[in-house]
């Protein structure tokens, strides 16, 4: 069999390992090296079946196989068993991908993957918990994480946020803004029907993180009885 010929299943490996929904997210947080080893490793695995169902097509309708090589674009051994992996690499993705479910497929291949970091944004994402982010200038941001970032693709993460506020000179959380009350007096009053429609989503910067946690406004309370009840709102 020419070498050339192995592109296709190659090619066919890579596209069911970035496209699948199963498998996509893991391999984004991979390197590119491994990346395609596991493509080489798959375009094998296709190629084999491929080979398997040939030889059952053979037997059964051996007019089929004779009839597909003679109208084969290029009469080369094996290009049409090689160039079908392709093909079939493409149709069973797509097809496959109809009965899976993107939410949960996302879930699983953070918890397979995921650093800390996306681990806590998941947990945020998919379970609404709030979460805390302190930032390197000591600004500090509560609220739910919008969306998951591609690894690799973006070093941005975006937030809807519930509270902000700083740290002073003691590391104390100082609340400064209250965003809920303020989402709430614009319902009320009619000017929006849902939160979404207000655009205060926050962008933050990765790497200007210096610590990110979960946030629960009662344990919070407990640890600071001296604070008032409600944050203060400016």
């Amino acid at each position: 069999m020419p070498f050339n010929l192995l592109l296709f299943p190659l090619v066919g490996g890579y596209y069911i390992l970035i496209r699948f929904e199963l498998l996509r997210y893991i391999q984004y947080r991979l390197e590119s090296q491994r990346i395609l080893l596991n493509s080489a490793f798959a375009g094998i695995i296709l190629l084999a079946c491929c080979f398997v169902l040939r030889g059952l097509v053979n037997i059964i309708l051996p007019s089929v196989i004779q009839y597909l090589g003679e109208h084969m674009p290029i009469k080369s051994q094996y290009f049409g068993t090689t160039s079908f992996s392709l093909v079939a690499a493409v149709l069973f993705t797509e097809i496959a991908n109809l009965f899976v479910n993107r939410k949960n497929a996302i879930k699983q291949s953070l918890k397979k993957a995921g650093n800390e970091l996306e681990l806590l944004m998941s947990s945020s994402f998919f379970d609404a918990h709030l979460l805390q982010f302190t930032m390197d200038s000591g600004k500090v941001y509560i609220g739910w994480v919008k969306e998951i970032p591609k690894p690799f693709t973006t070093n941005y993460i975006r937030i809807t946020p519930a509270l902000s506020g700083y740290r002073n000179e003691k590391k104390e959380l100082v609340f400064t803004t209250q965003y809920l009350s303020v989402y709430a007096s614009y319902i009320t009053d009619g000017s929006v029907s849902d939160q979404s429609e207000l655009m205060t989503d926050l962008v933050l910067k990765v790497d200007k993180i210096n610590t990110a946690s979960f946030f629960d406004m009662e344990m919070y309370k407990r640890f600071n009885p001296e604070e008032e009840e409600n944050p203060t709102a400016h």
